[in-house]
């Protein structure tokens, strides 16, 4: 919501009645929609996004990623796709985004929770 996006996109609409939810998301989501596409639908979601003009942004450590440090953000409207944790995007929608970023990390862990890549 404070990065003026316009909805945020999730598996299942079910997840926005938890209480971890409404407490995690300190009522942003009374100002950003909010719309349901299970994981089934995502590919068929991502190449509508691509066909209306969205360039599509994967969060992930690939071989041809680019550091955030060195992300160009595009003059379009992007869609930021993040994975599942511990598993990351499947490969099947690394083949559907336009790039991947991947954020600069110094220690031994090389993975983020998909929560804190997010934020």
């Amino acid at each position: 919501e404070i990065f003026a996006a316009d909805r945020l996109v999730i598996p299942d609409l079910q997840v926005t009645k938890m209480d971890n939810f409404k407490s995690l998301c300190v009522g942003a989501s009374d100002w950003i929609e909010i719309e349901e596409c299970n994981e089934k639908d995502l590919a068929n979601w991502l190449r509508c996004a691509r066909n209306l003009g969205y360039y599509i942004v994967g969060i992930e450590q690939t071989s041809s990623s680019v550091s955030l440090c060195e992300f160009q953000y595009p003059d379009a409207p992007t869609v930021l796709l993040l994975g599942k944790e511990k598993e990351g995007i499947p490969v099947e929608y690394l083949q559907l985004v336009d790039q991947c970023v991947e954020i600069p990390q110094l220690g031994i862990i090389r993975s983020l929770n998909v929560h804190v890549s997010g934020a």
